[in-house]
This record gives C-alpha cells, structure tokens and sequence, in this order.
C-alpha cells in the first residue's frame, strides 16, 4: 500500500521544488513540485537516513542544473533532521 504523506516544505530547491521530510518512514525524504495548476506532485523519494551516500546522484537526476555545492549545503540543511553529522 502506498503511503500518503502531507508534503511540508523544509528546504526549496528553487521556486517550484522543494524537499520534505518524514523521519519516521521507510522512504523519508520526498521531493515534490508544485505544478502550474498549483498541485502538489511527488517527483521521488528516498531512504535519506540509510543512503545519503547516493543523495548527490538522486538529486542531479531530477535537476541536472544543480552544481555539488549546492547538494552539499542541502545536506548541511537536512542531517539534523536525522541527528547525522553535518
């Protein structure tokens, strides 16, 4: 069964994207987009806590436009969340 979850945005990405957050789940970080309709739609998810080694990747793949610095502040941004190391 699919889990719906309430996107709350944590960190933007840019003006239409952005990253949500739900510690608890199996897959616990969502990237939505917000549509030219004003819809909320879930571009991917991942397990953060146990693959952020591969959140580099993840993220290019939805916006190759994004430089490394960029992903590394972002994970600066999300590890608390997890009580990782930043």
């Amino acid at each position: 069964m699919q889990e719906l979850t309430t996107a709350t945005p944590v960190v933007w990405l840019d003006d239409t994207k952005f990253i949500s957050l739900i510690p608890d789940a199996a897959y616990n970080l969502e990237v939505w987009e917000i549509t030219k309709e004003d819809r909320r739609h879930r571009m991917a998810r991942m397990d953060y806590k146990f693959h952020r080694d591969t959140f580099a990747g993840f993220i290019y793949r939805l916006i190759p436009t994004i430089d490394l610095v960029k992903i590394h502040d972002l994970q600066k941004r999300i590890n608390p969340y997890f009580d990782l190391e930043v």
